[in-house]
């Protein structure tokens, strides 16, 4: 792939949102992830908020609604998160993270007369702690909120449907729309299990994702019931190129960056009746950046990296494309009116050119379960497993280096349990154990990292 100039960038922009020739968005309602907009286009969707539960709040709740009546949807959550590396890592020790997020949804429609239009506008303020990157030393993250404390604006775009196609414009997080297992979503802590460790360290600056979205377009196509095809094309990069921190380049998500490589990444989404007739649902999908890549093995002179002699300058490769697939499987509907009470199963997988994708295969499944106790028919609780490969280039360049410990895997399990306090409050702690974190070695070489277990209580109120 050839980096794009600019006309070629609009190119592309102009064919990623012409309408597909068959397929469309598929959830029903939004993904449940940390950062996931808790206003749905349906008010029967709309996650629950403690405005409904609290008669105290009643006053708040009363000048939403007004607005709401108007056309104007507030909404948003705190997400707050103490968590403790209880041993191993890198150093065992604690740390707290916060994550407010608020959301203003508009109503063209109601508001200007223009049907089926909408324009959305989300900000974040994050504060506190990454106990992943102080603590442990892993990729797998186990904090899903963690990231560099400021007040960002995060999505901003302009949403039209026009029957069976749905466009946006603006400002736009991938994280958001793909790569989400349903049945991981809702449940799990650690961000692995959303936006997973695969394209966020194989993308320049992580992607277009929490807490960094970017410039870009999507075009949605409902082909039928069952089938829906998206495709979404970025621009490449939420800061300049260069920096070394991207956050810290673009602190406020203000930088509307346009011209750049860009980023393009496309969904075909199939609901069928898998086991024993029980709702499942397959995605398949793939995503490429059009800028250079460095070798993670070779340099221009032929030589290993690292190695004695070598000009540690790497090769580069034009543009990186990886493919992935989701699955989610509903195992056992409990009885009762809800039909999503019951065990599910998820699977993930990811895929990319070893050369220059430092984790090459990336899997990740588990089993949850919603309404699993008496009494108690909307807590969540799940078990998963997540593995990334490194690619056997960085094997090499470690062999050759010679100075410690070899990169091959990171593995973790997590275990955690979500109860609903109140409608609009769940409470959640959560077990996690990381296996060989950094894939063995820290970043400055030495020995391996030891394996560390995790624990945590994570506290969310929508509202």
């Amino acid at each position: 792939m050839r980096r794009l100039s600019r006309a070629g960038f609009a190119a592309a922009l102009l064919a990623a949102i012409a309408p597909a020739p068959a397929m469309a968005d598929d959830d029903d309602a939004k993904p449940g992830s940390a950062v996931a907009s808790p206003a749905q286009d349906d008010d029967d969707d709309r996650d629950p908020s403690i405005l409904d539960s609290v008669p105290a709040l009643g006053p708040i709740k009363n000048a939403r609604d007004a607005l709401a009546a108007k056309g104007l949807t507030f909404s948003g959550f705190y997400f707050s998160d103490p968590r403790a590396n209880l041993h191993g890592g890198m150093r065992e020790g604690a740390t707290y993270s916060g994550l407010l997020k608020v959301a203003i949804d508009a109503d063209l429609e109601t508001i200007a007369g223009v049907k089926d239009a909408s324009v959305h506008v989300d900000m974040l303020q994050i504060h506190g702690r990454d106990l992943s990157e102080e603590y442990i030393g892993n990729v797998l993250s186990v904090n899903d909120i963690g990231a560099r404390p400021t007040t960002r604006l995060f999505e901003a775009y302009y949403q039209q449907k026009l029957g069976n196609l749905t466009l946006k414009f603006g400002q736009l997080a991938s994280d958001e729309e793909y790569f989400i297992s349903d049945h991981a979503e809702q449940v799990f802590i650690g961000a692995t299990f959303g936006w997973a460790a695969a394209p966020s360290l194989n993308l320049p600056q992580e992607g277009p994702a929490y807490p960094l979205a970017v410039l870009g377009a999507q075009a949605q196509y409902d082909v039928s019931d069952r089938l829906t095809v998206i495709g979404a094309i970025y621009n490449g990069y939420a800061a300049r190129p260069k920096a070394l921190d991207a956050e810290k380049a673009n602190p406020h998500g203000l930088n509307f960056r346009l011209g750049d490589p860009p980023f393009m990444i496309a969904e075909a989404r199939y609901r069928f009746e898998g086991l024993g007739g029980l709702p499942a649902k397959l995605k398949l999908g793939g995503y490429g950046h059009f800028g250079d890549f460095d070798d993670l093995k070779r340099g221009t002179d032929g030589l290993t990296l690292g190695a004695p002699g070598s000009n540690d300058d790497p090769r580069r490769h034009d543009g990186n494309l990886n493919l992935y697939a989701v699955l989610d499987q509903q195992l056992w509907r409990f009885s009762g009116d809800d039909p999503e009470r019951g065990i599910g199963f998820f699977l993930r997988a990811v895929w990319g050119p070893k050369d220059r994708n430092t984790i090459s295969a990336y899997v990740d499944g588990g089993l949850t379960a919603k309404g699993l106790l008496p009494g108690r028919p909307d807590d969540l609780a799940g078990v998963a497993v997540a593995w990334a490969d490194f690619s056997p280039g960085l094997a090499a360049v470690d062999r050759a280096a010679a100075d410690g410990a070899i990169r091959r895997y990171e593995a973790k399990i997590e275990a955690t349990y979500k109860a609903q306090v109140l409608p609009g409050m769940t409470v959640a702690p959560t077990f996690q154990y990381v296996m060989r974190p950094g894939g063995g070695p820290p970043e400055d070489g030495g020995p391996r990292i030891p394996n560390a277990t995790v624990f945590g209580v994570t506290t969310i109120v929508t509202f």
